[in-house]
């Protein structure tokens, strides 16, 4: 259990070492043990991280979802990590600095 307290991979190494000690139980167990953790890791990626990333820091879900695709395609694990705090600041670098200047112009 506090593998997963491990931000990204955590996750990933509780679901691979479980599963394998599910598989000296049942090979049944470990596969039905296997898909629904992935339905949760995904539900958990997809879904509730973005959610809350829109609460706390005030970013649209959409664009912490793309966040994460980019940076973790550019630089893997590493641009993963860091995709949603850039994303964050380059958003609030458009809020604060490009908007009120283009407001300014008019």
């Amino acid at each position: 259990f506090c593998i997963t307290l491990i931000p990204l991979v955590g996750s990933v190494l509780y679901w691979g070492i479980a599963t394998v000690v599910a598989l000296f139980t049942n090979p049944i167990t470990a596969l039905i043990f296997a898909a629904l953790y992935l339905i949760y890791m995904q539900l958990e990626a997809y879904v509730l991280t973005p959610r809350v990333m829109n609460r706390a820091i005030s970013v649209p879900g959409s664009l912490v979802v793309i966040g994460a695709l980019v940076g973790g395609t550019l630089l893997g694990l590493l641009g993963a990590l860091v995709a949603i705090p850039i994303t964050a600041s380059i958003l609030l670098i458009i809020k604060q600095v490009v908007i009120p200047r283009q407001d300014a112009k008019l």
